[in-house]
């Protein structure tokens, strides 16, 4: 219960923290762990703890009683040269003793005076966003006093070496949480002889041992708690001489033998002043036998702080200002956007002008770019100074357009009906009614043209001597090649069908007859601007009269199918029967009469 009432008093006294403030042992952190990150460039903290500690082997008992009261002062401060290098140094006072009884004897004996003290190196690297590690050095200089040399009689102080790896691992909002972790070896150098006169050495304190701990932080500001457990692993077997003892008796280190301090505490910040109020409660106290007191019972620490340490964690560097202005060559004004260390800006489309303040000051050139649609980014540099704080360093851009992606325009103009090369002539129109001529190439023996165009849409008007023109569009874009092959109608040519699927001696298309309407369909399919005329063909038997009629009701059965089964216009065609007048073969053979039976498609416009 009364540890209860003691933490609680020790809680009712915290001020709060800066997590910037010196350990015990002068490096930065939370009073016994040392934290990886440092307090940055250029940075310091310096000040003192003031222990009043209390020791009680028995609280309840009455008689005989033992028990101590004391004060300790532990000055200490740190150097940070930069993100990764600190330096620090670390001392403490024992004050005279204002209450020592040990088995109802109270003891005049008020052993003070000047501790140890340590000076120390940290390196610290960052290991991620929210992750920082660091190794620690420490070498405890021998600066006991002379008045506690003289109450450990035959105890040779020679300081200590203290190695640590240390790891911060950051959690919470911006994080502002801070898990600290501290494992490493310390070596001690002290020696000890049997007596102050007898030099044989006895060596009854272990050199090897493991410290390690843990502490938690949450910066909410001005006001950091935090709460953090230390203790000490002796790595020590061999057995020793107890002091003092006539029959050789033996004992060992190998426990968790040194004090085991649970911590607690607050720390308040305001300006470079930090103010830390808390305490720590001995988990498991030393039982070595040698000692003359302090061995088990109650035995604890109210702590209070007074350092002067600007706030450790990221400083907020001077930022300034880049203004300017974005034009094309013209001096017209642009609405471009500008970026600037990594924040984006749109420049005034009225003036061109553009404001870009909160740039940090660090003495490394800014890029600043301007781009804007169907321009050229350009890109500047801007170094600030102090004097960019209110007057802004000025980087004005001139844009100028991108180069037009042309497109090559390539193809072949050939006849339609023989596939021979047509020296044609082409020319292509763009929206705003400008044209480009070009020349199918007639002498390559393909029909070949060739033409670089800008993004656009094109009508295409294609002409050449004794063909009907011809008309298409086209799209280019994006520099993106085109390519378009034409078929030319010669002005009055035909398309002659033979073999023709009709039933003998009428006018009743054959289930053949496919391939003629096909062949037909095709040529008005491909040439919408063409009219063309079914003429039809019979050959010389039958009378005269019969013929003519059965060549016009064949030519009639055409169109029509052209036009119900291929969704011709009856516009583009019309039809006449030429009956047996005009042979293209002897009617005497079969092979000449199935010549003469035949379809004529002639071009009529």
């Amino acid at each position: 219960m009364k540890r209860i009432v003691a933490m609680l008093a020790v809680l009712v006294l915290m001020a709060g923290m800066a997590t910037a403030s010196p350990t015990i042992w002068g490096s930065s952190g939370m009073f016994r762990t040392i934290s990886a990150q440092n307090a940055g460039p250029m940075n310091f903290g310096i000040g003192a703890y003031l222990y009043g500690w209390k020791w009680d082997n028995d609280s309840t008992a009455t008689s005989p009683k033992s028990g101590a009261l004391d004060l300790a002062v532990r000055p200490s401060g740190y150097f940070s040269i930069n993100d990764m290098l600190e330096l620090s140094v670390g001392t403490n006072y024992l004050m005279p003793s204002s209450y020592v009884e040990i088995g109802g004897t109270k003891y005049t004996t008020n052993p003070s005076g000047l501790g140890n003290t340590r000076v120390g190196l940290k390196l610290s690297i960052p290991a991620g966003e929210k992750m920082w590690l660091a190794a620690y050095f420490g070498y405890d200089i021998a600066t006991v006093s002379e008045t506690l040399k003289i109450y450990t009689p035959g105890h040779i102080y020679n300081g200590g070496i203290d190695a640590r790896l240390l790891a911060d691992r950051h959690f919470g909002a911006e994080g502002r949480g801070c898990m600290t972790f501290n494992a490493g070896m310390y070596y001690k150098l002290d020696k000890q002889y049997a007596s102050a006169t007898d030099s044989t050495e006895v060596n009854v304190y272990p050199n090897m041992s493991l410290p390690f701990g843990i502490g938690i932080s949450y910066d909410m500001g001005y006001l950091t708690p935090y709460v953090g457990f230390s203790a000490e692993y002796m790595m020590d077997t061999t057995r020793y001489p107890k002091p003092g003892s006539t029959t050789g008796e033996l004992i060992q280190y190998d426990e968790l033998n040194n004090p085991t301090w649970a911590m607690f505490g607050l720390r308040y910040y305001v300006g470079g002043l930090n103010i830390t109020a808390g305490g720590e409660y001995n988990l498991r106290t030393d039982v070595r036998p040698a000692l003359p007191f302090f061995r088990g019972g109650e035995h604890w620490h109210a702590i209070l702080g007074l350092h002067y340490a600007p706030k450790a964690g990221p400083k907020v560097p001077p930022t300034g200002i880049i203004s300017g202005k974005v034009t094309d060559n013209k001096g017209n004004p642009l609405a471009a956007t500008v970026t600037a260390a990594g924040m984006v800006y749109t420049a005034d489309p009225l003036t061109g002008r553009y404001t870009a303040p909160g740039i940090q000051i660090t003495g490394i050139p800014v890029e600043v770019k301007a781009e804007m649609t169907d321009y050229l980014s350009k890109t500047g540099s801007v170094i600030l100074t102090s004097r960019n704080k209110k007057t802004p360093a000025v980087q004005d851009f001139v844009l100028e357009l991108k180069p037009i992606p042309m497109s090559e325009v390539t193809g072949n103009i050939i006849d339609y009906k023989t596939g021979l090369p047509v020296p044609a002539v082409l020319i292509f129109k763009d929206a705003k009614g400008r044209s480009l001529t070009t020349r199918a190439n007639f002498t390559t023996g393909k029909g070949a043209y060739n033409i670089m165009l800008a993004p656009g849409r094109y009508e295409v008007e294609v002409t050449a001597e004794g063909y009907y023109p011809k008309g298409f569009y086209l799209n280019c874009a994006n520099g993106e090649p085109v390519s378009k092959m034409l078929g030319m109608v010669k002005i009055g040519d035909k398309f002659v069908f033979t073999d023709v699927n009709f039933t003998v001696g009428n006018a009743k298309l054959g289930p053949n007859a496919a391939q003629l309407l096909e062949g037909i369909a095709k040529i008005l399919n491909e040439n919408p601007e063409l009219r063309l005329e079914i003429g039809g063909h019979t050959s010389s038997p039958g009378s005269a009269a019969t013929n003519q009629r059965l060549s016009e009701a064949r030519a009639s059965v055409v169109r029509n199918a052209l036009i119900a089964t291929y969704n011709i216009s009856p516009d583009r065609l019309t039809h006449k029967g030429y009956g047996e007048n005009y042979p293209v073969a002897t009617n005497n053979t079969k092979e000449g009469r199935a010549l003469n039976r035949r379809m004529e498609v002639t071009v009529i416009q």
